[in-house]
């Protein structure tokens, strides 16, 4: 169990630092919690790997990704 959560954690916060990397690239809303859409992205990514082992479609497992990219938080611009 603590080997999953050790490799959890590096899986995770590698995630919340490509949010981060977004978020100064000005793709993401600043003001969004990177750890909190990390989660968010790892949930999406596990259940696809799901949804893909009982054999749906590459172009169902691309349009799941699409959908989840387009949830993200945008930059607000005035």
């Amino acid at each position: 169990k603590r080997l999953a959560n050790d490799c959890f954690s590096v899986v995770r916060t590698a995630v919340a630092d490509c949010v981060r990397a977004a978020q100064r690239n000005g793709d993401i809303d600043p003001d969004a919690d990177p750890d909190d859409l990390a989660y968010l992205l790892l949930t999406v990514i596990r259940g696809s790997d799901v949804v893909g082992a009982y054999g749906h479609s590459p172009d169902r497992l691309t349009s799941i990704a699409e959908s989840a990219f387009a949830l993200l938080p945008r930059p607000r611009h005035p």
